[in-house]
């Protein structure tokens, strides 16, 4: 008979960015291990993150089980050969508790409580990519690089079809994103405004997505004042799935430290990332070498927590603040002329 195939389990429930900054792993399994090696138990809204990678058996979603008790006995007699808890919460201790061969991530919880409160830095500071190779005993000295396997097309609704068949045809479109998981991570729209204003004429469309309200309605009345032949609105239409498939079709991504600018980052995309209250310490930089733009100045009161706050702590909003729409523009003309010599190199070159 022939040897059973070694299977992996892992358990990453949330986000966005956490769980696509899971996919350097699902690569070195898929490496070490071949396709369909790895189960993986994840919350059904961001099944579209992993489920098209080689690597994926079956995914469990927590949402199909009536409780963490009836998965738990799920998955207790698959035998997998490791179970990798790349999340070490609550529920994902629970889930496999007592099971054999379980290895579970070191956040350094300490070190960034140190940075957060004290402005104490310890270094080195690994990226959780680093860390969740770790879990598999497999250390690497540099952030790896790593890409999304994207959904297919089949996800997209009636109502958003006309408008990605216009991006497919788009040779240069901007992809925007001024919203985040908390209001203190955001860039003020005023900001925002200013960047369009200067660079929209540069590009054949600019796509503003997001689902928080406020960027909705901010992006809805940029995209009735003057620039409607070029501003997309697509804030609160995109499931997921949808998300990964119209962000692919940009040339560049700029926006606040989210979800969407790891999706950006490994989907191929030149990724203009905003970190104003963060900082690249904490280990969550999207993938594949963002420009980052941070505060000109070095803020006693900067970094104030990796998620982020409903309102900021010091009442001024200064790391956010300080960032001028300018610096934005010039990061953006650079890429844009980069491309160019990159293009006018190849085009030129004699094969």
């Amino acid at each position: 008979m022939p040897e059973r195939k070694s299977r992996f389990l892992i358990l990453r429930l949330s986000s966005i960015g956490d769980i696509a900054l899971t996919t350097p792993v699902l690569d070195q399994l898929l490496a070490d291990y071949g396709p369909k090696s790895v189960d993986y138990i994840i919350k059904k809204t961001y099944k579209p993150l992993i489920e098209s990678h080689p690597a994926i058996r079956k995914i469990y979603c927590l949402e199909d089980y009536p409780s963490l008790l009836a998965l738990r006995r799920k998955i207790r007699g698959k035998h997998y050969h490791r179970i990798l808890d790349l999340h070490k919460n609550i529920r994902s201790i629970f889930l496999t508790r007592g099971f054999p061969q379980v290895s579970r991530i070191k956040k350094g919880i300490f070190k960034r409580f140190l940075l957060t409160k004290f402005k104490i830095y310890k270094p080195p500071y690994l990226h959780v990519t680093q860390k969740y190779l770790k879990v598999l005993e497999c250390e690497t000295p540099s952030i790896p690089s790593s890409f999304l396997y994207l959904p297919s097309e089949t996800c997209i609704q009636e109502k958003n079809k006309e408008i990605y068949t216009v991006l497919k045809t788009s040779q240069k479109s901007l992809i925007l994103a001024p919203g985040a998981s908390k209001p203190s991570k955001m860039l003020p729209f005023e900001t925002w405004e200013k960047v369009i204003d200067d660079v929209y004429r540069k590009f054949e469309k600019i796509v503003i997505i997001g689902n928080g309200a406020e960027e909705s309605e901010w992006a809805r009345k940029m995209s009735q004042e003057g620039k409607s032949e070029t501003i997309i609105d697509l804030t609160g239409r995109l499931s997921l799935c949808e998300l990964m498939l119209f962000i692919s079709q940009g040339i560049i991504f700029v926006g606040n430290d989210s979800g969407p600018a790891h999706l950006a980052a490994m989907l191929g995309l030149k990724t203009l990332v905003i970190f104003g209250q963060t900082v690249p310490e904490y280990g969550f930089t999207p993938l594949n070498s963002p420009i980052l733009i941070e505060p000109p100045s070095h803020l006693l009161c900067r970094p104030c927590g990796h998620l982020g706050h409903d309102v900021c702590p010091k009442k001024h909003h200064l790391c956010m603040q300080s960032i001028d729409a300018e610096s934005i523009i010039c990061e953006i003309y650079y890429v844009l002329q980069t491309n160019e010599d990159i293009k006018n190199t190849h085009e030129n070159r004699v094969y």
